[in-house]
């Protein structure tokens, strides 16, 4: 008898033990149709290559940019899927080898410049086109007043740098929005 209560009480703490609620892990719908959201927050990662002065030797580097001086808002509409921003940044960004800062400048960035075109929510995905340019930036995080987006940026967009011998092999940008 002590056996088989001892085996009722195991079995019942097992099955509510292993109850979960669905309401904690899902996100909100999200809703991007008629809505306007300001920039909080943007940072950016990249690798690549520099070439060491009077030689052929490439050293690898790592690219940080931070987002300031935030002015910035994005206007999803309905009918024509148009995404409109207004506005500016600016990406404080470093470039470092070996833990040593090699460079760092200031690059300014008009909202149109990203966030400008037709958009589609494709899954987790947020996709912009814009004439022949596509931007595809996976949704990290939602709620009703935050969207966390994080996508692969385009290596000609640091042009500026790569004129002193640099070479971007990859980039990321992490996009945080509220409303």
């Amino acid at each position: 008898m002590k056996t088989s209560l001892y085996s009722i009480f195991l079995l019942a703490l097992l099955l509510t033990g292993s109850c979960t609620s669905d309401a904690d892990s899902e996100k909100p719908v999200l809703v991007l149709a008629n809505t306007e959201w300001e920039l909080l927050e943007a940072t950016l990662i990249g690798r690549g290559t520099v070439e060491v002065p009077g030689s052929s030797t490439r050293v690898p580097v790592n690219i940080d940019g931070v987002g300031q001086d935030y002015d910035m808002s994005l206007t999803f509409s309905d009918g024509d899927q148009l995404v409109a921003a207004t506005g500016r940044f600016v990406f404080d960004v470093s470039v470092s080898a070996l833990g040593v800062p090699l460079q760092s400048e200031r690059i300014p960035v008009q909202g149109v410049e990203i966030f400008s075109g037709n958009w589609e929510l494709l899954g987790d995905e947020l996709v912009i086109t814009d004439n022949e340019e596509v931007v595809r930036l996976d949704i990290v995080d939602n709620s009703e007043t935050m969207l966390k987006l994080n996508g692969a940026i385009d290596a000609s967009d640091f042009e500026s740098l790569q004129e002193e011998g640099l070479t971007v092999s990859e980039s990321s940008i992490e996009i945080v929005l509220v409303k």
